[in-house]
């Protein structure tokens, strides 16, 4: 099931005023390209610090570590492990108006930090760039690693930074670089920035270079790209798509031509020049955004919000850069086969902002329509009316009854609001506004109410009556909760909050649509009530896969089953457990114990557990062996007679079970 997991802290950062600042914070932080799945190693180059390496099983520390002069940027930086068990580090620093390319070869070492300056077993390289380093690349199987400067070169350098070749691209201003490898090919292409928006986008393919007259790269394709703001764009690549996000509007590019096909307005961004955003992919057609301290896991196919999640000890969360994986290649692995991670920069609160690097799982899902349905933000601050029409039309049936039936109905759902929050503080004129607007006449939802369906008008209407009242309720809210749109967002605590009012409380397990699977275990572990339990069990089947249901369980904190497996097993239950589906119960404890393992039941409960069990089984078999007699018996009923009246038999068959009463 796609989400993303708390973030856990991987260091904090130095007290520097650029780390704080949202706007350069990507620039001063640069996180090297060999990021994967199941990385367990990450480097980062910390601008006006260090060359990082951090290790993050079992424990997030400090694992090697390059000082650089406190007046250094680090404009890229990557890492890469040598065949004979050694690191190469190449990163590139501006200090003053000068450009430093500078090359680190040193042994593998994941036991203790280790400064590698003057360090006998590390060898130093460093020489002068013309302009200033963009992209990094080294790529070992080659011996050689490809620098992309802004001045538009490309050039090839071996471990000890002697210059191999060098290609002119022939634009200056180069602005963004990605590499990717596709099918054992390594591939690049970088973005540069022309006046009136333009940009030209260009694709190489990087070639084996022997020495001789092989060229080491090969241009694939030239694009002009016209009305691309390269400066205010938000940029990320995944599995041939090129993701450019302006304000609040992500357009989609597909290579290796770089035409547009697709463009998403995200609703989750109301005001791109005050909110912090930033995005990564982590897997095909899904990304990862973050606004403020808001982190949303997108399926930008099927314009929907897998999961999301707000960061309560930050004021702002970075993306810096993410192991994007491939799903469909990986499904066939463990469980974690969907998992992968995401770096980035957490900025806290106050006069004196501290920054940390912290390091967030994701779980992307199937990479299926399944994960999305239910989902979409196309309907998010969309305030727009969409009145329903009928479906049929019936000329022939009581056309004095159902003379307005074709109509359709519209409501002016902004002064209803209005007259309710002015009468918010008397429960009779609540109620009596709002059946009369709308033309309410039952006190729960019926076919005549299927026009009122504006989903920004429902939810403001659940959250004013539940800010409202609090001891006793109007009766609108009875009818809202079993009105099939019934508004998402407000139904996280719902139970809670009727906790102490049991016909809310059961009117909502009933019939409330989109309860929280967490909200439903946490009252099925807690309540007493056999017939609300029982309720919730059979919601939960109802609702959720079994998949859904254990993952859920494992995730809440010290489950405590003893309440559920009570009401199963206990004697003053058991009438009310057969008059109900006892398979969809016993399916339920099997998936709650399957989470949590049996040893999470305490001696005692385990041994009236296992008696019970015996017992049901007992049962099982003694009515299967009554059940066989039966058969037998009828069998042998209808068998009886001589041969001469063998036809008339026939004639008057028997029926195949006589029901008969049995004293045990």
């Amino acid at each position: 099931m796609p989400s993303i997991f708390q973030p856990f802290r991987l260091s904090v950062l130095p007290r520097i005023g650029a780390l704080s600042n949202y706007e350069v914070q990507s620039d001063y932080l640069r996180v090297s390209s060999d990021i994967s799945p199941n990385s367990n190693k990450i480097t980062i180059g910390i601008s006006e610090s260090a060359i990082s390496q951090y290790i993050l099983n079992p424990t997030p520390k400090l694992l090697s570590n390059i000082s650089i002069p406190s007046t250094n940027v680090v404009s890229a930086c990557d890492v890469a492990t040598l065949a004979d068990d050694k690191e190469i580090w190449c990163y590139c620093v501006k200090s003053g108006k000068s450009h430093f390319l500078n090359a680190s070869v040193k042994p593998v070492d994941a036991d203790t930090v280790l400064d590698t300056d003057g360090g006998d077993k590390t060898e130093d390289f460093k020489i002068k760039m013309d302009s200033k380093v963009v992209g990094i690349k080294i790529i070992p199987d080659y011996k050689a690693i490809v620098v992309v400067l802004e001045s538009g070169l490309i050039q090839y350098y071996d471990f000890q930074l002697q210059k191999l070749s060098s290609l002119d691209i022939s634009y200056q201003n180069v602005k963004v670089v990605n590499y990717f490898s596709e099918n054992g090919q390594n591939f690049m292409f970088v973005l540069s920035g022309f006046e009136n928006n333009k940009v030209c986008f260009k694709l190489f393919e990087l070639l084996y270079h022997d020495g001789k007259r092989h060229t080491p790269i090969k241009e694939l394709s030239t694009t002009i790209l016209e009305n691309f703001n390269l400066d205010q764009s938000k940029l990320c690549y995944q599995s041939g798509k090129l993701y450019q996000l302006e304000g609040s509007t992500i357009k989609t590019y597909a290579l290796p031509q770089c035409h547009l096909v697709q463009t998403t307005h995200l609703p989750m961004i109301l005001d791109p020049n005050s909110q912090k955003v930033s995005l990564a992919p982590v897997s095909t057609n899904r990304i990862l955004l973050t606004v403020n301290n808001q982190v949303y896991l997108l399926d930008l196919v099927h314009s929907s919000v897998l999961s999301e999640r707000t960061l309560t000890h930050a004021k702002t969360f970075q993306l810096l850069r993410s192991a994007p994986l491939n799903v469909s290649s990986s499904l066939k692995g463990s469980e974690f086969a969907t998992r992968t991670l995401a770096i980035g920069v957490t900025t806290k609160n106050g006069n004196n902002p501290t920054s940390a690097l912290e390091v967030i799982n994701v779980d992307v899902g199937t990479g299926t329509l399944k994960d999305s349905l239910g989902k979409s933000f196309q309907s998010i601050n969309d305030s727009k009316t969409h009145n329903l029409q009928p479906l049929f039309s019936d000329d022939e049936s009581d056309a004095g009854d159902n003379a307005d039936s074709d109509e359709v109905v519209a409501f002016a759902y902004e002064d209803i609001f209005k007259e309710l929050s002015k009468n918010n503080k008397s429960i009779s004129k609540f109620d009596s506004t709002f059946a009369k607007r709308l033309n309410i006449q039952e006190e729960h939802y019926t076919d005549r109410e299927r026009f009122i369906c504006d989903q920004e008008f429902l939810s403001k209407v659940v959250r004013l009556i539940l800010d409202s009242f609090d001891q006793e309720y109007p009766r609108a809210l009875t009818f809202l909760l079993t009105h099939p749109l019934f508004p998402t967002d407000c139904t996280r605590g719902l139970l809670e909050r009727f906790r102490n009012h049991p016909r809310l409380f059961k009117q909502a397990i009933v019939t409330c649509p989109n309860l929280p699977l967490d909200d439903l275990l946490s009252e099925l572990f807690s309540i007493n009530n056999g017939e609300l339990c029982l309720d919730i069990s059979l919601r939960i089947l109802q609702d959720f896969t079994t998949d859904m249901i254990k993952d859920e369980v494992k995730k809440l904190n010290k489950v405590d089953v003893h309440n559920f497996v009570n009401f199963l097993i206990s004697p003053k239950d058991e009438e009310l457990i057969q008059n109900k589906s006892t398979y969809e119960l016993f399916q339920l404890l099997s998936l709650v114990i399957d989470a949590i393992g049996l040893f999470a039941l305490d001696g005692a409960l385990l041994q009236r557990l296992s008696d019970y069990i015996d017992e049901q089984v007992y049962l099982a078999e003694r009515n299967a062996r009554l059940w066989n007699l039966l058969d037998t018996r009828n069998k042998n009923r209808g068998a009886t007679g001589s041969l001469a009246g063998s036809s008339r038999a026939k004639e008057q068959t028997l029926p195949k079970y006589t029901v008969e009463y049995l004293e045990l």
